[in-house]
């Protein structure tokens, strides 16, 4: 640490300082403690002193009470550049993000700060940034700090993971590189350099980055499960070699099998996610992730006793988690228990009103009960709406528009298969969000659905006023996109029915379609294609499930719904594909 000059001369002062530095050395925390109190009583305004008390009251793990001893040095000597980074430090982690960005401004407009701690100042400055949100920012101050630490790998290291969240994963790779390079070999270090190989689809070398993470940490639960994901995306049919492999390595951890139970319940395969819940739980009994993937692949399996026994645990584990309820629920439902559902399904609405599964959860359970209450939540004619899009400047035609961007697209659709925990079946995903990434095209189309959002929205603000309501209540004509992706779906593709937990607004745009859906097509092929709204994921005793509403693709057209509403697609046989975009939107706060 960076020490001021002491402003008393007095030698008692600085040996009870330097005696209070060798017992916190020696581990003798008590010791120190009262030698740094003892010179503070005699001088309390002792900069050097504050600080040395300040790291001592940390190490003891009081956190409020180091802040406050860290502010008093820099009280006595406001350029501590020391004493203000430790104290924004211990800001963030007390959840003043505002105040600690203050201390750093403070801090870095002081002057000839030393070099090294600059850029400490710098990097916690980035970090408090992108917790804001504010990533272009962040990476401009990281860069700040590479500025004035070239050589420090973390920060190259940081930027990386940064630019790739900005969907700028060439310059992530090269950042990743630079970090390995100047020595930075720690399993996060490979893990973030694998997702940017993945991102600019050169899969395999991905793979080797992965690895590379493993064997650095056996137990790396991000490198396990995007490692299995891809491996399927890639249409390996042994995906799970690696989870196993970690299994047997270390025996005494659940983390491959939780994940490897995860991904089988995506995939379907639910007596193999029930044996990987079933191990899970047997080596980590009390942590209630593990216990409700087992309780919904149970259910699945028709095993409803044993099913809800698990749920019914899980929520013991975590009765603050609106995703067990949730689980709880469904598995109720499934076992023609409707009325208890709902009351559950209740419960995860209160404890998470923003999530659209609790939601979609509840309304399930009020159709099944016949409790109108469901035609407040869903109201297929008022709230799915579908906009023509007209085409972007610069453009005849939305056909000739449309086509161009196909092509572009088709580019991107370059795996085996669609990712194994996403809805599609027969088809494929583009990776990362679309709308990030800079495409040509796909900005132009922005554009214009930027508009019809506008145009759903103020379409809300038509309808009755219903603060308790997750679409209406929630209106508001600033918004955002979260998740972005382009789906193609070969013949046979169709969406599974399902909702988008964490979004407000859902959508399906399309691009492209097969001849079939273009006509008036007979028998199996009647509606091939179409989205339908209202029918779930699963099969309630004694309740009619069929749609609610169909919606015939066309292209150029612009579907918008709720997120909480249950939607997929019928299957369609033709030779050519369906191409289509979709996209989440959430309020801004």
């Amino acid at each position: 640490m960076q020490q001021p000059q002491n402003p008393s001369p007095d030698p008692t002062l600085a040996r009870l300082l330097q005696e209070g530095l060798q017992a916190r050395q020696a581990g003798r925390l008590d010791a120190a403690a009262a030698a740094f109190a003892t010179a503070l009583e005699q001088q309390p305004r002792q900069a050097a002193v504050w600080a040395s008390l300040g790291d001592l009251k940390e190490e003891l793990g009081l956190t409020a009470e180091a802040e406050a001893c860290f502010r008093q040095a820099i009280e006595i000597q406001p350029e501590f550049a020391a004493a203000q980074y430790n104290r924004a430090r211990l800001l963030r982690q007390l959840g003043q993000a505002e105040e600690a960005g203050r201390c750093l401004a403070q801090a870095l407009r002081g002057p000839a700060v030393a070099p090294t701690l600059r850029a400490q100042m710098l990097q916690l400055l980035a970090l408090l940034q992108d917790e804001a949100g504010q990533l272009d920012g962040a990476v401009q101050t990281l860069e700040l700090a590479l500025a004035a630490a070239p050589g420090r790998a973390a920060l190259h290291h940081n930027r990386g993971v940064l630019l790739q969240r900005l969907a700028r994963p060439a310059e992530a790779l090269a950042a990743h590189d630079r970090a390995l390079a100047l020595g930075l070999d720690a399993a996060d270090a490979h893990y973030n350099r694998g997702n940017s190989l993945q991102s600019l689809g050169r899969s395999h070398e991905a793979l080797g980055a992965y690895r590379a993470a493993l064997a650095r940490d056996a137990q790396h639960g991000l490198a396990l499960f995007d490692i299995a994901r891809l491996r399927w995306r890639l249409g390996d049919p042994d995906f799970t070699a690696d989870l196993d492999a970690a299994t047997a390595a270390a025996p005494a951890s659940a983390v491959a099998l939780g994940i490897k139970g995860r991904l089988l319940l995506r995939a379907e395969r639910y007596g193999e996610a029930a044996s990987a819940f079933e191990q899970a739980t047997a080596r980590a009994p009390a942590l209630a992730g593990y216990v409700d993937g087992l309780g919904q692949a149970l259910s699945r399996l028709r095993r409803f006793d044993a099913a809800l026994a698990a749920h019914r645990r899980a929520v013991e584990l975590a009765p603050t988690q609106a995703a067990t309820h949730i689980s709880h629920a469904t598995s109720l439902l499934q076992a023609g228990q409707p009325a208890l559902a709902a009351q559950v399904a209740e419960t995860a609405v209160r404890l998470d009103p923003l999530d659209q599964q609790a939601w979609a959860t509840l309304g399930l359970a009020w159709r099944a009960c016949g409790n109108p209450a469901v035609d407040w939540l869903h109201d297929y004619a008022a709230q799915v709406q579908a906009y023509d899009l007209p085409p972007p400047d610069g453009w005849a035609d939305m056909a000739s528009f449309n086509q161009a961007l196909a092509s572009a697209l088709e580019a991107l659709h370059t795996d085996a298969q669609a990712p194994v925990d996403q809805t599609l079946r027969h088809g494929s995903q583009t990776m990362d969000n679309i709308f990030d990434q800079g495409h040509p095209l796909v900005d132009q189309l922005k554009v214009r659905i930027a508009q019809a959002v506008d145009r759903y929205i103020a379409h809300l603000e038509s309808l009755p006023d219903d603060e308790s309501h997750p679409l209406r209540g929630r209106s508001s004509p600033r918004w955002r996109y979260t998740d972005s992706w382009s789906s193609r779906l070969r013949s046979s593709g169709f969406h599974t029915n399902h909702v988008h937990a964490h979004g407000w607004i859902s959508s399906c745009y399309y691009v492209a379609l097969p001849p079939v859906m273009t006509q008036d097509a007979p028998g199996d092929n009647a509606r091939a294609g179409w989205i339908a709204f209202g029918t779930p994921d699963i099969d309630i005793p004694g309740c009619d499930l069929g749609a609610r509403r169909q919606e015939r693709p066309q292209t150029g057209r612009l579907v918008l719904f709720p997120s909480c509403m249950w939607h997929g697609t019928l299957p369609f046989t033709d030779t050519q594909p369906r191409l289509t975009i979709a996209f989440d939107v959430v309020p801004l706060d």
